[in-house]
């Protein structure tokens, strides 16, 4: 590097108006020149330099208004502004949260504004108001800087899908309220609401714990065990359905794709958390009950495939605790009670629990396992079942796939255990259900999990013999018509690869 040194040493006696300077780069001296342009300076830099030097010796040069505010700085009560618009525009415009996400140590409650709602737009407000008051306003970059240092609890809501109806409804009580009054009683609603589910997801978290302890216990997955033979009492088993697939899909999807209806997958999952599996279940639409993939989340399907999975896939436990949504809407609810009082009555478990959590609040970890599926999904070529499937296996270590072709069979459980069970009154209000061989086609409801059983008899007759080999009858599989197979090879087979276009979109006089 250069140095710049005066020729003489110390400081002199004579305070000299002129002296003499020697520029030096790489431990050679050069001209001033050379200097000059090697540092990329002017005369005036080089000539404070060689003032200070003067002045002060070989010590960093420091500004002069190094230690001071500038005169167009903020004030505090400039700042102060700032920060009380925003505590005001929340508190007009924001809803308070009964409950801090995500265990974040806040010392203010939380508040999320509307997600239509824009920092860029809450800022024009803002200078709006200062313009009318006279006041001065600070730009957005500053503005947001605050908003970020001093109120960080008021945060814009991100967009949601699958959210609680009635988390939205007291949300808009709790905006609409007008008095302080009615905004309190609103909020202390909405906590409520928020402490029950957070109970209820409390119970889901405590059971997969349970199950994990249990089977690291055991260690190995044990396998080929008959129905409650082994001793594992807390295996825990979540089931449920995902959004729709469909084939063709392409990482580069072509546009006039999108106004087409390519062929359906249905993607049905099941999710044995003590060790950490999930089986999902492809159904094409040429395999459902119904005609063109109708049927599809029906009361036979659902137990049929949850069967399926208990059969192949248990541990041969003795009791075991099951999760899944509240599925009023479907009527399906009756019908999955009355199969799992069924294994029950016929010994392939002797206790279950079915715990149904509450619509709105139910990520779990089936949801996690359709996570990673969807995401390999979007980037893979999917142009058969058989694509899909890989998708399927390759998108985590825990996911399984299992195709239903041909070979599989559907029965018609709703017809079979209506005939035994009748439905039990006011389900929709009961979350927790447990049926034990100690009380055969009794149920245990409860409405919430701290509160006493209620016993319930579902069983018509009590001298009915059940017998695990008495199955229903097999439904026969609805296929696909000829205008939906015409569809499929006029307006879908132009998009499928070569290799798959006989697999997918078949010649209609082919299948």
């Amino acid at each position: 590097m250069g140095k710049l040194k005066s020729k003489s040493t110390g400081y002199d006696l004579i305070d000299k108006k002129r002296r003499r300077y020697m520029y030096n780069y790489d431990d050679r001296e050069i001209c001033k020149h050379a200097f000059l342009l090697i540092h990329d300076i002017g005369e005036k830099r080089l000539k404070n330099i060689a003032h200070h030097l003067k002045q002060n010796g070989p010590i960093p040069r420091s500004h002069g208004n190094k230690g001071r505010k500038p005169n167009h700085a903020l004030k505090f009560d400039d700042i102060k502004k700032v920060v009380n618009f925003i505590l005001r525009y929340g508190e007009e415009n924001g809803l308070p949260l009964p409950a801090v996400p995500h265990a974040n140590d806040f010392p203010e409650t939380p508040i999320l504004l509307p997600a239509s709602t824009t920092k860029t737009d809450i800022h024009s407000i803002y200078k709006t108001a200062c313009e009318e008051s006279h006041g001065r306003a600070v730009e957005l970059s500053t503005f947001k800087g605050i908003w970020l240092t001093c109120t960080p609890h008021i945060k814009i809501a991100s967009p949601r899908s699958d959210v609680c109806s009635k988390c939205e409804k007291l949300r808009c009580k709790v905006t609409a309220a007008v008095t302080e009054e009615e905004k309190s009683r609103a909020l202390d609603e909405f906590k409520c609401h928020i402490e029950v589910s957070k109970s209820e997801h409390m119970v889901y978290r405590t059971s997969v714990h349970a199950a994990r302890i249990e089977q690291e216990k055991f260690g190995q997955r044990p396998l080929g065990y008959p129905p409650s033979s082994f001793p594992l009492y807390n295996v825990h088993y979540t089931f449920d359905f995902a959004q729709q697939l469909t084939i063709p899909h392409h990482s580069r999807q072509e546009g006039p794709l999108y106004f087409t209806s390519p062929r359906k997958v249905q993607l049905f999952g099941v999710c044995i958390e003590g060790c950490r599996e999930q089986y999902n279940y492809l159904v094409d639409e040429d395999q459902t009950i119904g005609k063109d993939g109708t049927s599809t989340h029906g009361p036979n399907t659902v137990i049929t495939l949850l069967h399926h999975a208990l059969q192949s896939y248990g541990f041969g436990e003795m009791s075991c605790k099951m999760h899944c949504d509240n599925c009023a809407g479907q009527n399906k609810n009756r019908y999955v009670l009355a199969y799992l009082a069924w294994r029950v009555l016929t010994g392939l478990h002797r206790e279950i629990t079915l715990s149904m959590q509450i619509p709105g609040h139910t990520k779990c970890l089936v949801d996690a396992g359709f996570s990673y599926i969807k995401k390999l999904y979007r980037w893979a070529d999917n142009d058969s079942l058989q694509d899909l499937a890989n998708v399927v296996q390759k998108s985590a270590r825990g996911n399984n796939a299992i195709v239903v072709n041909d070979g599989f069979c559907w029965y018609d459980w709703k017809t079979f255990l209506s005939t035994d069970f009748s439905p039990l009154s006011g389900i929709r209000k009961y979350h927790h259900f447990r049926l034990s061989a100690m009380q055969p086609g009794v149920v245990f409801v409860k409405e919430k999990y701290t509160d006493p059983e209620k016993a319930i008899n579902i069983l018509r007759n009590e001298d009915a013999i059940f017998s695990a080999a008495n199955l229903p009858p097999i439904l026969e599989k609805g296929g696909l018509s000829a205008e939906r197979k015409l569809y499929l090879f006029n307006q879908i087979r132009p998009y499928v690869q070569d290799h798959a276009k006989d697999l997918t979109c078949p010649p209609p006089d082919e299948e």
